[in-house]
């Protein structure tokens, strides 16, 4: 008898575990780390509103795996049918912009476009080139000066740069402008040799001497 009582008693432990999976008609919670689901995603969990948990999970999970904006994401069960999904989204950390457009395309750590912005507060690089769609990755030259641009913002808080050719053109407190490499070159070391010349230029009688900080050059050149 114990042999049947057993496996029964398992049997009817895995019905009441995964039975309720294809009957319970769920409603989503969606969260991320700064507050509510953006609209991107939300549009396309809220269709699976109402439908059984089993088929909510399994599309939640497709639609999350496959959009650039999620970098990582939990799912979790809440009684009576709340299906709760907490998000951890891309954030941006820089702007690119187009000469001739008046939106800014938004762009993370690793060079991806999340999404485009009539305005931004971030580091921005103004460039002459099309700008990349969103989901797609900026062009090596633009996220060095990206990264370059982001750089002396946390130095000197000057946010805004200009590409020319195969320059960034930064204007800095003094009148200074920095014209940097974008070809050839570390950003590390780029940044370490502003941050010494200016320093030197700022002090005392220095000011008034320069106008122009070329780091092109193995030796940079002051004008």
């Amino acid at each position: 008898m114990k042999k049947i009582i057993l496996p029964l008693a398992l049997f009817l432990l895995v019905l009441v575990i995964f039975l309720p999976r294809f009957f319970i008609k769920i409603r989503i919670d969606c969260k991320t780390q700064f507050g509510a689901c953006p609209p991107a995603i939300s549009d396309r969990l809220t269709p699976l509103n109402g439908k059984t948990m089993f088929f909510a999970e399994r599309e939640i999970k497709k639609n999350l795996k496959s959009n650039f904006l999620v970098s990582g994401f939990t799912i979790q069960f809440k009684l009576p049918n709340i299906l709760r999904v907490d998000l951890i989204i891309k954030k941006p950390v820089f702007a690119l912009k187009n000469k001739s457009s008046e939106t800014f395309a938004l762009v993370d750590k690793d060079g991806y476009v999340l999404n485009v912005s009539g305005e931004t507060s971030l580091p921005r690089v103004i460039t002459g080139g099309s700008l990349p769609k969103e989901g797609e990755r900026v062009n090596d030259k633009d996220f060095f000066a990206l990264q370059l641009t982001d750089g002396v913002y946390k130095m000197y808080q000057i946010g805004s740069s200009t590409i020319e050719g195969d320059t960034l053109l930064v204007d800095l407190t003094g009148p200074i402008r920095v014209i940097f490499p974008l070809v050839g070159a570390d950003r590390e070391i780029l940044l370490g040799s502003l941050r010494l010349i200016y320093s030197n230029i700022q002090s005392g009688e220095n000011k008034t001497l320069y106008s122009q900080i070329d780091l092109r050059y193995r030796n940079p050149v002051l004008r």
